[in-house]
């Protein structure tokens, strides 16, 4: 073997090497940015949500909400049957001020909506679709919420 093809494998080795951690650092970097983002089922704080409250309630209407509710068929899993599949909207307002210490009525219904895996009621799965945050504007959630807040318990 001549020295020109053991430095051409030398550089091989290099050239390879490197690849391999330029492809490392990029799996480090997405995970990081997947992990801070809140992707995977992670909620944001109450800090972020009362941020992005505060454009979605701006003239909120409870018959839109209901309009959605329906188009996107929540009433399907939230309002029909016994509740074996998921919470239905009977007491949810009253449900929604108390169920998390650390967020308000508002909060927790945007949570539910946007991050749904976030928190789950005992006794529920993570069913509900997770997408809601990209498929629903905040004026829609906003309605969402102002419909979801409707729904008291029987006197």
């Amino acid at each position: 073997m001549t020295n020109q093809e053991d430095s051409s494998r030398a550089r091989t080795k290099r050239v390879v090497f490197v690849a391999a951690l330029a492809c490392f650092a990029a799996f480090v970097l997405v995970i990081a940015v997947l992990l801070s983002s809140g992707a995977g089922g992670q909620a944001a704080s109450s800090d972020a949500y009362r941020a992005e409250l505060a454009t979605a309630l701006v003239d909120q209407d409870w018959i839109i909400g209901e309009k959605l509710s329906a188009q996107y068929e929540c009433n399907a899993c939230h309002m029909v049957g016994d509740g074996s599949t998921a919470p239905l909207y009977t007491g949810l307002a009253d449900a929604a001020e108390t169920r998390r210490e650390q967020l308000d009525a508002e909060q927790y219904l945007y949570e539910a909506i946007v991050y749904p895996g976030a928190y789950l009621v005992d006794g529920y799965t993570d069913a509900m679709p997770n997408n809601y945050g990209d498929r629903l504007s905040l004026p829609e959630i906003g309605h969402l919420i102002a419909y979801l807040k409707t729904f008291r318990a029987e006197p």
